[in-house]
């Protein structure tokens, strides 16, 4: 046989490997893109129980239980972040760019994200690829001094950038390529890792105190949030991304009751926020209670076991989630990322801490009053007047038909309560700027509620035998399964400080 070669037919191998009909690159924007959807938690789910917002009431479909498994893996999107810098500077912009001063935010925010979860992680010598597969992990302290650090230059750089009338973002889905908005978003960040930070005061490396006054006092230079309207938010549309409460889920809805750690804090206090957040309980108002009665709300102690929760949630002595407001359509509200609100409670602990001596609304109080009240704002009650109240009988299909009530509400009388109104600069102080956040936290920014609690102590969480871990709430995730075997040396160097166990219980360097 004669085989005829046609030396013409050849063709460089990397020629046929490379697909014609897909593209090899692409731009900074929609890789900007893709990171902007990496930051959001959403809604819905376990970390609604880890927060003790919600609690699970059938135990076939999970449970209320803190054993941690990994925490989140969070190098892929910091890849992306590498990408966006790399594809920003092939594309032609200057070194100097936006998408390099975002970059630098990105940084921030997903290290710490880990880092709050885990404890020590990879940094420094992370994202390198195949040139280094083993990197080590950083200390904690040191991913905080990075990350502030990368925060200042992001600041810096952004300033500059908006100097110079630069217009070279696109793809912003947050806030259509604004880059004052995003610098308000960066320094206000920051404030939150630094109160992350308020066991760690005394560390000279570090100035806690000594930055968050700095940036309070100086707006000029690091301009921060100055109301609701410049939130980070995600914005939740039908049919491309449906928030995850919605009609199509409500069987799911089913299962889940409120939790008292929240619901008791607004009853206690006469919180109308109760009435937009939460059904009344359909056994209690069957009983003769009103739907507009605070007596009438009732949460579930998520430390119960499993089976008395069910029987208390089948005999309709529990709250759900309210069903109108979560249920009823598809949109339902943006998420917080990054909000007003926090910032406002955030100011306030700093300022009760003794970091600050006031900021441009005032003292302690005039901060907490204000995240209170921008909180009340986000669900539409007036701060004086009647209010719809809208519930959901019991066995009436998600469609309705809902019965309307309506409240009174008075802000004036209800920030008078001695349970309320500020105590001062002291610890009771400190404790209600955090259970006042925590509530304002209710389905939104991801993890902060739970780091709260674990930071302060408020509000106080539940355990018992339906949490699981020998009654104790979790105080870290563990580390990817994977870094066990691939990364052994440095992975036993970092659980060393946990007696050699990656302990969900151990507590890490920013607790102690």
């Amino acid at each position: 046989m004669v085989v005829a070669v046609c030396s013409g037919c050849k063709k460089d191998f990397q020629e046929l490997y490379e697909n014609p009909n897909k593209p090899t690159s692409v731009p900074p924007s929609l890789l900007l893109n893709s990171i902007m959807n990496n930051m959001l938690e959403a809604p819905g789910g376990q970390l609604d129980r880890t927060n003790q917002y919600q609690l699970q009431n059938n135990s076939y479909f999970g449970n209320n239980q803190y054993n941690f498994g990994a925490g989140s893996n969070l190098y892929s999107t910091l890849t992306d972040v590498t990408n966006m810098e790399n594809a920003a500077l092939t594309s032609g912009a200057a070194d100097q760019n936006p998408y390099h001063a975002l970059g630098k935010f990105f940084r921030a925010y997903f290290f710490t994200k880990m880092s709050l979860q885990m404890g020590d992680i990879p940094m420094s010598e992370a994202l390198k690829g195949a040139e280094l597969l083993n990197p080590v992990y950083d200390s904690q302290k040191t991913v905080f001094l990075n990350s502030l650090n990368l925060l200042d230059q992001a600041n810096t750089d952004l300033a500059a950038l908006i100097a110079g009338n630069s217009t070279a973002l696109s793809g912003d889905m947050y806030f259509s390529n604004n880059l004052l908005a995003w610098q308000r978003i960066v320094n206000t960040y920051r404030l939150r890792l630094l109160i992350h930070l308020s066991k760690k005061t005394a560390d000279a490396d570090l100035k806690v105190a000594q930055q968050f006054a700095q940036i309070v006092a100086d707006p000029a230079k690091y301009p921060i949030l100055l109301s609701s309207g410049n939130d980070l938010k995600y914005t939740w549309l039908n049919p491309t991304n449906r928030y995850p409460l919605n009609r199509e889920t409500f069987a799911n809805g089913a299962l889940n009751n409120s939790a008292d750690t929240y619901v008791s804090l607004l009853t206690a206090n006469k919180d109308p926020r109760v009435f937009v957040t939460t059904d009344p309980a359909p056994g209690l108002v069957t009983a003769g209670g009103s739907a507009t009665d605070f007596s009438s709300f009732q949460g579930g102690n998520i430390g119960l076991d499993m089976g008395v929760l069910a029987s208390q949630n089948g005999s309709g002595r529990l709250s759900y989630i309210n069903r109108y407001r979560y249920f009823s359509g598809y949109t339902g509200e943006t998420t917080a990322i990054i909000n007003y609100t926090e910032m406002c409670f955030n100011i306030a602990e700093a300022i009760n801490r003794g970091w600050l001596a006031s900021g441009p609304l005032g003292g302690a109080e005039a901060y907490y009053n204000a995240g209170i009240k921008s909180s009340m704002a986000f669900y539409a009650i007036p701060e004086s007047g009647t209010m719809p109240v809208y519930s959901l009988p019991l066995g009436v299909p998600v469609s309705g038909p809902y019965v309307t009530n309506t409240v009174t509400v008075n802000y004036s009388a209800f920030y008078a309560q001695p349970t309320v109104k500020y105590a001062g600069n002291n610890e009771t102080g400190i404790r209600q700027i955090v259970e006042q956040k925590y509530i304002a936290f209710y389905l939104n920014s991801g993890l902060e509620p739970y780091f709260n609690w674990r930071r302060t102590g408020f509000p106080v969480f539940r355990t018992g035998v339906g949490t699981g871990n020998n009654g104790k709430i979790a105080l870290r995730y563990k580390y990817p399964a994977a870094e066990q075997s691939a990364n052994t040396a440095n992975y036993n160097a970092a659980i060393a400080q946990y007696n050699n166990v990656d302990d969900v219980n151990g507590i890490m360097w920013i607790l102690k």
